[in-house]
């Protein structure tokens, strides 16, 4: 598919991608080369102007948007709760999607959002405001929403943004389990450690329009990775954890 805002310039050229049960996918690129674009014509929120976007085999454009729902969640980089609702009412939204138009929530909706808080650590900030929370319990918010959404596939750009360290790892290993799980799993980040943590297949999109995808080994290299951000990224196998990791030399020069 091709995508662009203006005829004169393209955002994304010739992408041929695919998403299956069970798959995480780890999408890099530095700033303003189309990520966002690239999730909102996923979701269905814009449309390609060349090729299609298929869920389940039918053609995004011709499916009601209550039905991607069902199918696809999507959890923002930041939380935009209109209103201030408490936590346990804002992540049982998610149940939207399944419910009728003047239909409230039943007893099996509140469990599936208890068990999604105790899943994200957060069950004891359910009568809190959502508007008063951290940013990184606000995060923890809207992934735990997208859970009792009981999708197929679920999309967290840049999830860890807004987490300390110590819950940027909590995060990862939730993400890993879901793939694991079952669900399909898209996330985007900038940090390339992720991928190597995750051992998840890669997407790299970069300044010419044009996306790579393959296996964590054969796309984060030093090269690539060089093409992406424009700096030197050394590689290198830690024999103590049994894994690559990614380091910048120096800030010097």
């Amino acid at each position: 598919m091709d995508f662009c805002y203006n005829p004169k310039y393209n955002i994304l050229s010739n992408i041929n991608i695919s998403v299956y049960k069970g798959e995480m996918i780890t999408l890099l690129g530095p700033n303003g080369v189309g990520k966002s674009s690239l999730l909102n014509c996923i979701t269905g929120l814009i449309h390609p102007q060349k090729g299609c976007v298929k869920l389940n085999g039918q053609n995004l454009q011709d499916i009601p948007r209550k039905k991607i729902a069902q199918s696809i969640a999507y959890v923002p980089q930041k939380c935009n709760a209109s209103f201030n609702y408490d936590v346990k009412e804002f992540v049982t939204m998610g149940r939207t999607a399944h419910m009728g138009f003047f239909s409230t929530p039943t007893r099996d909706d509140y469990k599936l959002t208890e068990a999604s808080l105790e899943r994200l650590g957060i069950k004891e900030l359910q009568g809190r405001p959502i508007n008063e929370l951290s940013g990184g319990e606000q995060q923890k918010a809207c992934i735990a929403r997208a859970l009792v959404q009981e999708p197929q596939l679920i999309i967290l750009d840049e999830p860890t943004s807004a987490l300390d360290y110590g819950n940027q790892v909590r995060v990862l290993k939730l993400v890993q389990q879901l793939s694991k799980d079952g669900y399909a799993v898209l996330i985007t980040t900038h940090n390339p450690e992720h991928p190597l943590l995750l051992d998840s297949d890669v997407w790299l999109l970069g300044n010419d329009c044009y996306l790579q995808k393959g296996s964590v080994n054969e796309m984060i290299n030093e090269k690539n990775l060089f093409n992406l951000y424009g700096i030197e990224i050394c590689i290198s196998t830690i024999e103590t954890v049994n894994r690559n990791v990614c380091f910048i030399k120096s800030l010097k020069n």
